[in-house]
């Protein structure tokens, strides 16, 4: 990948409570849930765009998009609301519900129960889409190009070469293993906020 950087991994607050969380902890392709997910989903299927196909018809189609997961959640007389939830990988396909960020955490730990580490990522960016604005998707290298896998619509081709794509702007690349950024870039709102407060200490 041109022009990136390891970053060291990003605390992220889009949790209840404030609870800390790690970028890399919201891939999750070892979830005895996502391992079931997608043995059930490419149940049959060897070849491996067959299998990104019917996880991403998954993900598109039957994990309805909102652009923002509100939830609330309540412990011994005490509650946390969030506006902006990034849930799980597990918990986004048992609610069948996510925003963009969910959804691409939920691709990308589906995807790298066929994929090394090196070729497929979670991507916070921004999309240039009438209005400009923050954004989350999949990128894949298959054959030594990148992809763009856009897993909000089920309307548009699973696999979308990179180079033309021009629309992505790629920030932050991540799984669960490692997390870079793009040089110069600087994530939009609304993912912004997502980010822990710590980032500026």
């Amino acid at each position: 990948m041109p022009n990136t950087i390891a970053i060291d991994d990003q605390p992220i607050s889009a949790t209840f409570f404030g609870e800390g969380r790690w970028l890399t902890d919201f891939v999750t392709p070892n979830a005895i849930d996502i391992r079931g997910l997608h043995k059930d989903l490419t149940q049959g299927i060897t070849n491996l765009e067959d299998k990104i196909v019917a996880l991403h018809n998954f993900v598109a189609s039957q994990i309805r998009y909102t652009r923002f997961v509100k939830g609330k959640l309540w412990v011994e007389g005490k509650s946390s609301v969030q506006d902006d939830l990034w849930n799980m990988p597990s918990l986004t396909a048992r609610l069948k519900v996510g925003n963009c960020a969910n959804k691409a955490f939920l691709m990308t730990s589906l995807l790298r129960q066929d994929m090394p580490s090196g070729q497929v990522y979670a991507v916070l960016g921004n999309l240039y889409n009438g209005t400009a604005g923050g954004h989350a998707w999949v990128q894949v290298n298959l054959g030594g190009q990148d992809y763009v896998i856009e897993t909000t619509r089920a309307d548009v081709e699973p696999l979308v070469l990179a180079s033309i794509a021009t629309r992505y702007e790629a920030v932050h690349l991540f799984n669960d293993e490692t997390a870079y950024a793009i040089q110069g870039m600087t994530v939009m709102e609304p993912m912004t906020a997502c980010f822990s407060t710590w980032l500026s200490d």
